[in-house]
């Protein structure tokens, strides 16, 4: 019977796997190295961009607040100044707002008063035959465009006078007519848009 014994030491195939995990683990280290040094410098060049561009702004913007105070300082802003407070002072004619008043009326509605104040401000003095008539043509008048702001400061009932009372006399019922009291303030920028577009027509028209 043959026995096969091995006298030489067994080290040396363990020394090999170690060897290989050191060597794995320093590739392993010095590709993260490598990559952490990629993102580092692509990192550094963003910052860069993003300063320079940050740097541009603040210029921009200091060159766009000393124009504006150049501006102001300038006698262009007192021309401008005086421009504005020439069209918010400049009348409205009238006549288009009074046809624009009426046509928000309901059928048996009637203009008794109108007064023009040039801040802008109408009072009314309008006549129905009934309550909700009114108070549908307050609807109407906050509904406009042309309008800034409208209220109803009264409603009264007004006697129908005898010769109302001798046309009416067929009729089943006689009723007293409302007479409204209306505050109107005008939207000015509207108004004189449409005297614009209204005076742009008439131009149109005359040139055909």
């Amino acid at each position: 019977m043959l026995v096969d014994i091995n006298l030489l030491p067994q080290n040396e195939k363990g020394s090999r796997q170690w060897l290989y995990v050191v060597i794995g683990v320093l590739s392993v280290g010095i590709l993260a190295l490598m990559i952490l040094l990629f993102l580092a410098v692509n990192i550094g060049k963003d910052v860069d961009v993003l300063t320079t561009e940050l740097q541009g702004t603040k210029q921009l913007r200091a060159e766009k607040e000393q124009s504006i105070s150049d501006f102001e300082s300038s006698d262009a802003w007192v021309q401008l100044e005086s421009a504005v407070s020439w069209a918010e002072s400049y009348p409205i004619d009238t006549v288009p707002v009074l046809n624009h008043l009426v046509e928000l009326l309901p059928e048996r509605g009637f203009v008794k008063e109108f007064t023009y104040a040039e801040d802008g401000s109408i009072q009314l003095s309008i006549q129905f035959d009934t309550s909700s008539e009114a108070a549908y043509y307050l609807t109407h008048l906050k509904g406009s465009r042309y309008i800034q702001e409208a209220t109803l400061l009264s409603l009264a009932t007004e006697s129908i006078s005898e010769n109302d009372s001798l046309t009416a006399v067929n009729t089943e019922t006689i009723l007293p007519r409302y007479i409204g009291q209306y505050e109107v303030t005008l939207n000015r920028a509207e108004i004189k848009e449409m005297e614009t577009e209204e005076t742009s027509e008439e131009q149109g028209g005359d040139s055909e």
